[in-house]
């Protein structure tokens, strides 16, 4: 997996990775589209189960890191994905995500970092067809005046990343409102202060919880499963 760890633009970033998972609801059919390393679906799938997983990444040397999930992998363009029937028609129990190779204007140094990189014309296309697309949809981005005016009827919520020395004010654009009943809640809280608090008091409720007589546990938890 060295490769993995070293690859340009990869998300298992601390703090980074907590603040895209608390954002993706809960989904049976999972897309991501610019794979890469696969370092959020590898993350997401911890813990929690997808019926079917698709990894896609049009640069075929990457299936080895991609290889290791449970999933089929393709290397086509994201773009004949996004525009395909089986997405176009999908339900909200799809979730896409995106991280395609940022508009050269949002790098520093404008640089190319890839063996396929995306146009200008490319991220209009993408942005024109995801604007059709019904199913739940996530893209990471550095916020920009063609994002924001292509997707300014989407949710926004901004996260700063740390590459290297430079910092990137980059965003969540999602099609669907604020998340209530996460795919995966392990990672729930806005830091890691906050992830602290949430599980101690996620600890203290169950072990009362598991103090009570049976009967009267198994009364709360049918309680709790009807609200």
């Amino acid at each position: 997996m060295e490769m993995a760890v070293r690859y340009p633009g990869q998300k298992n970033i601390p703090g980074v990775y907590q603040k895209i998972i608390n954002q993706i609801p809960e989904h049976t059919v999972y897309y991501e589209l610019f794979a890469g390393s696969g370092q959020i679906a590898k993350i997401l799938s911890v813990g929690s189960k997808v019926a079917k997983m698709y990894l896609n990444d049009i640069n075929a040397e990457v299936n080895t890191f991609l290889s290791v999930l449970e999933g089929t992998i393709t290397n086509m363009d994201a773009l004949d994905i996004l525009q395909s029937e089986k997405v176009t028609k999908a339900s909200t129990d799809t979730f896409i995500f995106m991280d395609p190779p940022y508009l050269h204007s949002t790098r520093p140094n404008n640089k190319a970092l890839y063996k396929y990189e995306f146009s200008d014309n490319d991220h209009e296309r993408l942005l024109s067809s995801v604007r059709a697309i019904k199913c739940n949809i996530m893209i990471i981005h550095p916020k920009c005046a063609l994002y924001d005016d292509y997707l300014k009827n989407f949710r926004k919520v901004q996260i700063k990343i740390r590459y290297h020395s430079k910092t990137s004010n980059e965003c969540l654009y999602m099609n669907y409102p604020e998340v209530h009943t996460l795919h995966n809640s392990q990672f729930l809280g806005n830091d890691c202060w906050d992830r602290q608090r949430i599980k101690r008091k996620g600890d203290r409720l169950v072990e009362k919880l598991l103090a009570l007589p049976p009967a009267e546990r198994n009364y709360i938890i049918e309680r709790i499963k009807n609200l």
